[in-house]
C-alpha cells in the first residue's frame, strides 16, 4: 500500500478499502498517478478532461501537507476538549448547572498556552470586506443540490416561480425590490457525494453559468430551460476539509472532496466571477482558515498561469459558521481569509450537532430537542447577534440559517401554518440586524423576497403598513394572524449580555436544563428522531442527500397539522447526537431503544399512514436494500460508547460502486472494511 499523506482520512475509508479502490482504478495516463474509479471519465468526459484533473492534482500536491497538519490539530483538540470536559466533571462536583462557577473547556488552554476553545482577546484593527458588486443586496437564498439538471433549472428560475395565488402585494413588492435571490448549491450536506452526484453538479453548474443547461423529462413530456433573465446567483457549497474521495487516487491517496470539487469549479468557470464565490463548511478556527487562504492563493496563482487573462483575487468566500469553536471566532477567520472573506451564514443543525459533540461528556448539558418549533427565536439568538457584531464593522454578509419546514401540497392549512413560522424566523433576523436567510424550497422565495422589502419600507418610513398587509395576505385567517402580528411588533426574545457569566454557553446553547416543550428522553421525542434519521440515512444510502419527511406542527389553537421538514445530513447528525446522549448518560435504556427503533422500523415497513404520523421513504424495491443498513448505521452511531465524529465516517464507503454494485452492501462493506462496523 502507498504512503498515508493524509492519515485522518483512514477513518472514512480504511486502508483494506483502499487497496481494493486502488486494485480496481483504472490509470489516466496524461495525469501520472491518477486514477479513478471505472466510468466516471466515461459518464462526464467534459468535466473529468485531462487538463482538469491535472490542475486538480497539482492543488492537492501544493496543500496536502499543510492539510494534514490541520486534520492532525483536530483531531489532537478533540482529545484535549473531551479530557477537559471530563476534568469539568470532577470540578462541577455538588455545583448546580446553572451555576456561574460551572465549569466548561470554553476558556481552557493547552499545554501550549493555546486556547482551544472560546474567544480571543480582541485585536485592535480588522481588514475591510470587499464585497462584489453581483453580490450586494439583499441575501434571500434557497439552498439546494444541484446534482439534477431539472433541480438546477429550478433553483436558478427561482424568482420566476408564482404561486397560483400569490397575492398582489407579493407581486408588488418583489418586483419594487428589484432583487434576484442567491441559491447555495449545496455540494456538501444535501448531497450524496457519489461521483455521479458531485462530478454531475459541477457539469450542471458549468451549464448554469454558460446558460445552456437544458432538461426534458420525457416520461412527462416537459421540457425545462433556464429563464431569459433574472436568473438566481448560484454560491457552491462546497464539501468540508474532513471529507475524502475514494473514487479519485493520486499515488495511492484518496483526493480530499473540498479540492476535487473546488478544483474542478475554478477550472471550468474561471472566466466567470459570479462562479468564484463559494461557501465553505465546517471550518473551525482561524488556523485552519489560514490553511484555506493558502490553499486559494496557490489555486489563483495556477489558473492565473494556465489563463493570463484571470483576474487575482476573484474569489469569495462565505464561511458558515456552523462549529462552536468558530462561532467565537468569526472576526479572526475572517481576517485569516482577507481578501477572500465576503461574509458568513449560521448552519443551526449542524451548529447544534457539534455542540452535543463537544459537550458529550457532560452529564447535564442538553441539545435543544428537534420538536422545539422556536428553536430559532429562542436558543439561536446569542450567535446571530455574535455574528451581525462580528461582521457589520468590517462590512461582511450576515445571512441567518435555513426555515426548512414546507407545507403539504393542496393544504392551505399547512401553508398558513408554514407561514406563521418562516415570517417569525425571518422578522427575527431581521430584527437581529443580519442581512438575509436560507430557504429550503423555491416556492418560499418571492414570498421571502417581498418580506424583506415590506421590512425594508418600515425601517426607512416607521408606521408603513406594508409588512401588516403582506402577513395579512399571506396569514388570512384571524386565528393565526393576529398572535403573529403580535409576535412581528413585539421585542425580540431576551438574551444575555456579554458580561454574564453564562454568555460563552447561551451562544451555543448549551444553558438549557430539562426542556419545557419535550424531555430529551421522553418517548416520543426518541421516536421522532428514529423515524426522521432512519428515512433520512435509507434515502442517503439510496443516494438522495436533501429528503422532504413528514412532520407536525400546530396552529395558534394547538391542533396538529402536517408539514414536511427538509432534512439533509446536518439534521440527522443532531438526531443523532440527541439520541447518543440520552443513551449514554442512561437516561434512555439500551432495551427501550431497541424497542422503540422496533416499533418505529415495523410502522416504516407497513407504510402506514395515521393522523399525526406518515412515512415519506417507504420500504420497497428502491429502498429495501438500504434500509437495513440504515438501521445497522443508526445503532452503531447512537449506542457506541465512543461514537464517530461524523456520520460520513460509517457513510462514505456507501458512496463506492464497489460496495453500492454489490449483491449484499453491507457484507462487502464488513469484508472491506474490517473492524469498522459492528454487526
Amino acid at each position: 500500500m502507498a504512503h498515508i499523506d493524509i492519515p485522518y482520512y483512514l477513518d472514512f475509508l480504511p486502508q483494506s478499502l483502499l487497496q481494493e479502490c486502488n486494485t480496481r482504478a483504472k490509470a489516466i495516463p496524461n495525469v501520472p498517478g491518477l486514477s479513478l474509479a471505472p466510468g466516471i471519465r466515461e459518464q462526464f468526459p467534459n468535466v473529468e478532461t485531462d487538463d482538469a484533473l491535472r490542475f486538480v492534482v497539482q492543488l492537492y500536491e501544493e496543500t496536502k501537507d499543510e492539510l494534514n497538519q490541520v486534520l492532525v490539530k483536530r483531531q489532537e483538540d478533540r482529545a484535549f476538549m473531551d479530557q477537559e470536559t471530563l476534568q469539568c466533571l470532577e470540578e462541577n462536583k455538588d455545583v448546580p448547572y446553572l451555576s456561574p462557577d460551572y465549569q466548561t473547556v470554553l476558556g481552557r488552554k493547552d499545554q501550549t498556552g493555546r486556547l482551544v476553545a472560546g474567544p480571543l482577546p480582541p485585536q485592535e484593527t480588522w481588514t475591510k470586506v470587499d464585497i462584489p458588486a453581483s453580490m450586494e443586496g439583499e441575501q434571500v437564498t434557497l439552498f439546494g443540490p444541484p446534482d439534477s439538471p431539472q433541480m438546477a433549472i429550478n433553483a436558478m428560475n427561482a424568482l420566476h416561480r408564482k404561486l397560483p395565488n400569490e397575492p398582489a402585494i407579493v407581486t408588488e413588492l418583489v418586483e419594487e425590490s428589484g432583487q434576484v435571490p442567491r441559491w447555495g448549491a449545496d455540494n456538501e450536506d444535501s448531497m450524496t457525494p457519489t461521483p455521479q452526484n458531485i462530478i454531475g453538479a459541477n457539469q450542471n453548474l458549468i451549464g448554469c453559468y454558460d446558460r445552456t443547461l437544458t432538461f426534458t423529462d420525457e416520461a412527462r413530456g416537459k421540457h425545462y430551460a433556464l429563464a431569459e433573465e433574472k436568473l438566481s446567483k448560484p454560491i457552491k457549497r462546497i464539501p468540508g476539509l474532513a471529507l475524502p474521495d475514494g473514487n479519485h487516487l493520486y499515488h495511492g491517496n484518496p483526493l480530499p472532496l473540498h479540492i476535487l470539487d473546488f478544483g474542478l469549479q475554478l477550472f471550468h468557470n474561471w472566466q466567470h466571477p459570479e462562479a468564484l464565490v463559494f461557501y465553505v463548511p465546517k471550518l473551525e478556527n482561524e488556523e485552519e482558515a489560514t490553511y484555506l487562504k493558502r490553499f486559494i492563493e496557490r489555486a489563483e496563482r495556477t489558473i492565473k498561469e494556465l489563463h493570463p487573462a484571470y483576474q487575482m483575487g476573484s474569489i469569495r468566500l462565505f464561511i458558515v459558521f456552523e462549529n462552536p469553536r468558530a462561532i467565537f471566532r468569526i472576526r479572526e477567520i475572517a481576517e485569516a481569509l482577507a481578501p477572500y472573506f465576503v461574509g458568513g451564514s449560521l448552519g443551526w443543525h449542524d451548529f447544534l450537532a457539534s455542540a452535543a459533540r463537544l459537550f458529550k461528556f457532560d452529564p447535564n448539558y442538553r441539545i435543544p430537542v428537534k420538536a422545539d418549533p422556536n428553536i430559532v427565536i429562542n436558543h439561536i439568538k446569542e450567535s446571530h447577534l455574535l455574528l451581525a457584531e462580528a461582521l457589520t464593522p468590517i462590512g461582511g454578509i450576515k445571512i441567518g440559517g435555513m426555515y426548512g419546514i414546507l407545507y403539504e401540497d393542496g393544504n392551505e392549512h399547512s401553508f398558513e401554518v408554514c407561514m406563521v413560522g418562516y415570517i417569525k424566523d425571518v422578522i427575527v433576523q431581521l430584527k437581529r440586524g443580519l442581512d438575509g436567510f436560507w430557504v429550503a424550497h423555491p416556492n418560499f422565495v418571492r414570498m421571502g423576497l417581498a418580506i424583506v422589502q415590506a421590512w425594508r419600507r418600515q425601517e426607512q418610513t416607521p408606521g408603513d403598513d406594508t409588512l401588516d398587509r403582506l402577513i395579512k395576505a399571506l396569514v388570512p385567517t384571524p386565528s393565526e394572524q393576529e398572535p403573529l402580528l403580535n409576535f412581528v411588533h413585539s421585542k425580540d426574545a431576551p438574551g444575555l449580555e456579554h458580561d454574564d457569566p453564562l454568555y460563552l454557553r447561551g451562544v451555543l446553547a448549551a444553558d438549557l436544563e430539562v426542556s419545557d416543550v419535550i424531555p430529551n428522553d421522553h418517548p416520543d421525542e426518541v421516536r421522532y428522531n428514529i423515524f426522521q434519521a432512519l428515512q433520512y440515512l435509507a434515502d442517503w444510502l439510496r443516494g438522495n442527500g436533501c429528503v422532504a419527511l413528514p412532520a407536525l406542527m400546530h396552529d395558534a389553537s394547538g391542533a396538529p397539522v402536517f408539514v414536511r421538514i427538509m432534512d439533509d445530513l446536518a439534521t440527522t447528525e443532531r438526531s443523532r447526537w440527541e439520541l447518543w446522549a440520552e443513551l449514554f448518560h442512561k437516561r434512555v435504556s439500551h432495551e427501550t431503544f431497541e424497542t422503540l427503533l422496533q416499533e418505529e422500523i415495523d410502522f416504516i415497513k407497513s407504510g402506514a399512514q395515521t393522523p399525526t404520523k406518515r412515512v415519506q421513504i417507504f420500504w420497497n424495491e428502491q429502498t429495501e436494500r438500504w434500509y437495513p443498513i440504515a438501521i445497522k448505521l443508526l445503532k452503531q452511531l447512537v449506542m457506541r460508547e465512543e461514537p464517530v465524529e461524523f456520520a460520513t465516517e460509517l457513510l462514505i464507503p456507501f458512496t463506492l460502486d464497489i460496495i453500492r454494485d454489490a449483491e449484499d452492501p453491507w457484507k462487502r462493506a464488513c469484508e472491506l472494511c474490517p473492524g469498522h462496523y459492528q454487526e
